[in-house]
């Protein structure tokens, strides 16, 4: 490679943002080149060069740097309708999830994100802050509180407790409820206090499961798909202590083998604890990269057991991981480190496949199961390049969990495939001082009035870090001066307000973006627990089988009527004419201007116990009209309860048509009469049609149950409304 070669990225990060090479270097334009050292000079040179051969060679576009259509309003006006649009014209899938795959990016905060955002949007030639990542694009977003039962601030272990068992849970501890405490075997009581994570309970019910992670597998994160566990650092047996093992504790990779048995997909590093005192195979002369397990066992010749009919295969490089035919194989287990796999920035010297890789590799795989499958794939090393207060390698590694995100999101369909983005915590990365717009974020920053220093004197960068190994300062109590410095090399460590040998994680509350399948239940701001029970629930796991339930009472009802659920909610849903109030031939009611039937106000439906909301309501009219906006109406079991959903219904469905509908209803003018008094009485729809009903029932002959009420609104010419409901009622959910 030329030295003009070389150089490129180096032309192509100046001409994205505007810089001269001094700034482009070193964040500033004061510099001389005959105040660099020699290291810079050969490279201002090798830019240089660049430059030449780049013109040389003919014209360079930039591109993304003329931003004067935002100093005009109507460019943010029309920005924030089109926005707008695009979220009215979402519709709810209520369908039940076939797939799931949960993102998991390990320590990837609000600051992480945005600053990832950024850098992504820079390396694409833009100013940066405009760019959108792959999972912004999901059209539901949750808020999830990530603190420990013990702790304010959590580690990823009793995290991953949360979001994938649910059940919040102490510091270090994995898939155990917080009656044990970190380290307490005997705690555990047997099974007493062991919770199973939704992976678990995907394969328990039929799905094929996956796990996809760039640390170890047995590191606390992947662990929490398999493991019960009082103590996050027992990976293998030789991390165990004597007593924990007579109390009846197993390491975590062997509870891989045991309880993840039956994982079609394991991909990720630690070699070390799956095999005994063996050579490894990618450092064979370094003695100090051995296996660890002091059992006599190889875990990986047992996790082979029972598979020989099958196409199973181990691989531990990149050319081995290339040739597995995702079409033909039935389970795969791949370690391609003996501890964490490499940083994305970094080159292994054996090879092995990228997050993005992977996690094509597994989708390929798992979705030839036609019960579906559940996928965990985590962004381990973002969290590992914030301990170490490498800003540079925690953002790569975020965005190359981007990539991957986008990958599954080509591979797979919104209709049957729930795909989740979330974080285990953050960290104490912060993006601070007042650069410029497109100032690079891994650069240095600017103060408030343009200056390129502190008060102290000294240059700062945009990212910093509240704590960690990034802490400095001199004898003479000044910070240590970054000119000169790279601070956009891979290894450079963000400067640090406290000394701690590794950056801490951050407690503030990480985002949930979701798409597919119910992604409306990730919503608001929940407990990290909450996320396992909203995948419970949309993926009908465990004992959670409502929304299959109900599911299946529309496939009943689209049977008995022949039609398809779409075509059955189009026919009973009227259009705006059909809910019209028509006053001719209703006796006239005095029932004031508050109490207009014609103007009825919309009042929600009563919420389902127990039971998150299914659909959108029905849009508001001031007509009394139905919009077109689907609406399934699931009433609770409880009669009390059920028999009060079906009168909200009723007031929502025919809101001001009660005066038609009244007039029609089998009764004598005594009801009549004392249905008018109510009407005059009782302005609230929801009111006025309850004790409509309940008067309706005690005065006549007939039981008001609900297949007279079906008959009596299907002879008044409710019959969608009435067939609505014969449906649910036939069905088994009425």
């Amino acid at each position: 490679m030329n030295s003009g070669q070389a150089a490129r990225p180096l032309v192509d990060r100046a001409l994205a943002a505007n810089l001269s090479p001094q700034t482009l270097l070193f964040g500033r334009s004061t510099y001389t080149v005959k105040s660099l050292s020699v290291k810079y000079k050969m490279e201002y040179c090798r830019f240089l060069l660049a430059i030449v051969t780049v013109v040389v060679a003919g014209p360079c576009t930039t591109s993304g740097q003329d931003r004067d259509f935002e100093n005009d309003a109507k460019y943010w006006k029309e920005s924030a309708q089109t926005a707008i649009k695009n979220i009215l014209s979402q519709q709810l899938n209520n369908n039940v999830a076939k797939n799931v795959i949960l993102f998991m990016g390990d320590g990837m905060g609000v600051s992480t994100a945005t600053a990832a955002r950024i850098l992504k949007g820079q390396l694409e030639g833009v100013a940066g802050e405009e760019a959108v990542l792959s999972w912004e694009e999901f059209p539901h977003v949750a808020m999830s509180k990530t603190y420990n039962v013990d702790r304010q601030v959590a580690d990823s272990a009793g995290s991953a407790t949360a979001y994938l068992c649910g059940t919040k849970a102490n510091f270090g501890t994995l898939g155990v409820d917080a009656s044990v405490r970190r380290g307490d075997c005997r705690a555990m009581g047997g099974n007493k206090h062991k919770v199973d994570s939704v992976a678990r309970l995907a394969d328990k019910g039929g799905k094929s499961v996956g796990v996809v992670t760039t640390t170890r597998l047995t590191h606390a994160s992947p662990a929490g798909t398999y493991a019960n566990s009082p103590e996050r650092g027992w990976e293998n047996d030789a991390d165990m202590p004597d007593q924990a093992k007579r109390d009846g504790c197993k390491d975590i990779a062997s509870q891989l083998i045991e309880n993840g048995r039956n994982y079609k997909v394991l991909l990720g590093g630690g070699r070390r604890n799956f095999f005994d005192n063996a050579i490894d195979p990618e450092y064979p002369r370094d003695s100090n990269v051995r296996g660890r397990r002091r059992d006599g066992r190889n875990l990986v010749v047992e996790w082979g057991w029972g598979k020989e009919d099958f196409n199973s295969s181990y691989v531990w490089n990149k050319g081995q991981f290339d040739s597995i035919d995702p079409s033909t194989t039935d389970y795969l287990i791949g370690l391609f480190e003996p501890s964490h796999m490499q940083y994305v920035t970094d080159t292994d010297r054996a090879g092995e496949p990228t997050l993005t890789e992977m996690t094509d590799k597994a989708i390929r795989m798992l979705q030839k199961d036609d019960n579906g499958y559940f996928l965990f794939v985590e962004g381990g090393r973002i969290d590992h390049g914030h301990h170490k207060g490498r800003a540079t390698r925690a953002l790569t590694e975020t965005l190359e969990m981007e990539k991957a995100v986008r990958r599954a999101m080509d591979l797979t369909s919104a209709q049957d495939t729930l795909i989740i983005v979330t974080a285990d915590h953050s960290h104490t990365l912060t993006i601070g001082g007042y650069p410029m717009r497109g100032r690079p974020i891994i650069g240095l920053g600017q103060a408030y009035d343009g200056e390129d220093w502190a008060q102290d004197g000294l240059p700062f960068t945009t990212l910093n870090y509240a704590n960690g190994p990034g802490f400095a300062i001199h004898g003479n109590g000044r910070r240590h001066d970054i000119r000169g410095v790279d601070v956009a090399d891979k290894n450079y460590r963000q400067q640090a307000a406290l000394p701690f040998p590794d950056e801490s994680h951050g407690g503030e509350d990480v985002t949930i973006h979701a798409r597919g399948p119910m992604a409306h239940l990730f919503h608001g701001v929940q407990d990290q627990s909450y996320i396992a029970h909203a995948i419970m629930y949309a993926a009908c796991l465990g004992d959670t089988k409502q929304h299959c339930l109900q599911n299946e009472a529309m496939k009943k009802a689209q049977q008995r009527y022949g039609k398809s659920q779409t075509e059955e909610k189009e026919d009973f849903f009227d259009k705006e004419n059909d809910f019209r109030v028509i006053v001719q031939d209703v006796p006239e009611v005095d029932a004031g201007s508050s109490s207009s039937e014609h103007h009825v106000p919309y009042t929600p439906g009563l919420p389902l116990p127990d039971e998150p909301a299914l659909t959108t309501p029905p849009t508001h009219t001031t007509q009394g009209s139905l919009a077109s906006t689907p609406y399934i109406f699931i009433p609770p079991s409880n009669e009390d309860d059920r028999r009060q959903a079906v009168f909200d219904l009723i007031s929502q469905r025919v809101g001001g048509g009660w005066k038609k509908l009244v007039h029609c209803l089998p009764g004598t003018k005594l009801t009549k009469h004392m249905v008018h008094v109510v009407q005059k009485s009782y302005p609230s729809s929801t009111e006025r049609t309850k004790k409509i009903l309940s008067l309706w029932q005690q005065i006549n002959s007939e039981d008001a149950t609900i297949i007279n009420l079906v008959t009596a609104l299907d002879r008044c010419g409710r019959r969608r409304l009435a067939k609505y409901i014969d449906i649910h009622f036939t069905a088994g959910t009425l």
